[in-house]
């Protein structure tokens, strides 16, 4: 037995006991419903405060707010004054790193003029389940003229604190303008801002490093509806919608991320499509292309599984087709330094619109036509997972996903430590880990053991 006692705080990037990612099988997946009921849902996200809530975005303008384990807790913003129809609407929402004490986030939408438009607003001061719609400050308007589609529509927070947004080229047939490789234009974009709480505009900064000293990050998008960041390791996975012949997945590596030029519209897929004025060369071409056809014919950007339920789903990036419900499962081979790519159809539901994660990283995916959320689920090993997401005492149940603070003697468990935004967790009791269990704590989390850990060989 390994004792460790009254240590004081200690960061730990990546630790693991008994260890968790063994080499398994590939997953095959299928979907658990767990909500109904909504109308054309784009998005499932959470606050990052240790609630655990999930927040549902509709693409008419409502943002719904759900417990952990599932029970509506009622709407939690209207937003008005948006265009709805085709691929218009109420696109995405981000909490800012800090909400738990600023209470900020920010929501992505088409305006009732037809341009991309990001606003903040604060959290009710009285209800948690409440926003307060009068705070509304509108950051940033996009002029969008012409066509009401290829809005792009995705925002997050990245690990440096920055605020991320995906546009997309404008519209029409082919990015007519060419708006996509104009790095002036912040259409066909994934833009980078550096948010503040100010009470009067400017509401925003363009960050020093911004390769072209504005608010462009990145570009040669078309449709980039859906994208995210790997929250292992902060690298950028898109979805980009295709034009007649094929449709995209790109990744990119945070440290490579910055004036990447993914291609369009000298690019479709690894296709030359329109070489007019075309300089670039150094181009970042999909990890996974394929062809355009019926009933194939949206990609939907997904997320890579960091969870732990499903063991043998961790690190594959998840995707899907909009239309065919063919799903894509990605995943780095280090053997022959590629990516493999394999595809599963799940026929029912199709119009799968987002994949989104819980605060304990667990996979949820949102179908539009539907109204409806499901987990996705994997076969093999299924863990039983602890984990810590609030701030303060292990012994607190609150700090718990779902309440539930593991035994005082573990077995045939895993324990994670993925406090709050800017939390802490204290060991506050004695817990002892045998050897058939584990602890994860996850990169650059903080655990602070003021009583016993034993850990059991």
């Amino acid at each position: 037995m390994v004792s460790i006692c009254r240590v004081l705080s200690f960061l730990i990037f990546w630790v693991f006991v008994a260890g968790v990612d063994q080499a398994v099988a590939q997953p095959f997946l299928s979907l658990a419903p767990v909500i109904s009921g909504l109308s054309s849902p784009v998005q499932l996200t959470h606050a990052g405060d240790g609630s655990n809530r999930l927040f549902l975005v509709e693409k008419g303008g409502n943002i719904k707010v759900f417990s952990g384990g599932f029970a509506p807790l009622g709407t939690f913003l209207t937003v008005t004054g948006l265009s709805t129809s085709g691929e218009q609407g109420l696109l995405s929402l981000a909490f800012h790193p800090e909400y738990h004490t600023n209470g900020l986030f920010f929501v992505y939408y088409v305006n009732a003029a037809g341009n991309l438009e990001l606003a903040r607003f604060n959290v009710n001061s009285g209800n948690i389940n409440q926003a307060d719609a009068a705070s509304k400050k509108v950051v940033l308007t996009i002029n969008h003229p012409t066509n009401s589609n290829h809005n792009g529509g995705e925002i997050h927070f990245g690990a440096d604190g920055f605020l991320y947004l995906s546009t997309g080229d404008g519209g029409g047939g082919g990015d007519p303008n060419n708006n996509s490789q104009n790095t002036s234009s912040l259409l066909g974009k994934l833009l980078r801002i550096q948010v503040n709480n100010s009470a009067t505009a400017p509401f925003y900064q363009i960050p020093a490093g911004n390769p072209f000293g504005n608010e462009v990050f990145a570009y040669g998008l078309r449709n980039p509806f859906r994208w995210s960041f790997d929250r292992y390791n902060q690298d950028i996975w898109i979805g980009d919608v295709g034009q007649d012949a094929f449709e995209e997945i790109d990744q990119v590596p945070m440290a490579s991320a910055s004036g990447a030029n993914f291609g369009w519209r000298c690019y479709e897929g690894n296709n030359v499509y329109n070489n007019s004025g075309c300089s670039g060369s150094n181009y970042i071409f999909p990890v996974y292309p394929y062809v355009t056809q019926n009933p194939s014919a949206s990609v939907v950007g997904g997320t890579v599984y960091r969870g732990y339920v499903y063991q043998n789903m961790r690190g594959y990036y998840i995707a899907a087709d909009y239309y065919s419900g063919v799903f894509y499962k990605i995943t780095y081979n280090t053997s022959t330094s590629s990516w493999n790519t394999t595809t599963q159809t799940i026929s029912s539901p199709l119009q799968v619109s987002d994949f989104g994660e819980n605060e304990a990283g667990e996979l949820f995916l949102c179908v539009n036509g539907g109204g409806s959320v499901y987990r996705v689920v994997s076969d093999g090993t299924v863990n039983t997972t602890y984990v810590f997401i609030g701030n303060g005492d292990w012994s607190n149940p609150s700090n718990w996903a779902g309440g539930a603070v593991p035994p005082a003697s573990l077995h045939n468990a895993i324990i994670i430590i993925k406090p709050r935004n800017g939390g802490v967790c204290n060991l506050d009791i004695v817990q002892t880990i045998f050897s058939d269990a584990s602890l994860v704590i996850e990169r650059g989390e903080l655990l602070n053991i003021s009583s016993n850990l034993n850990l059991v060989k």
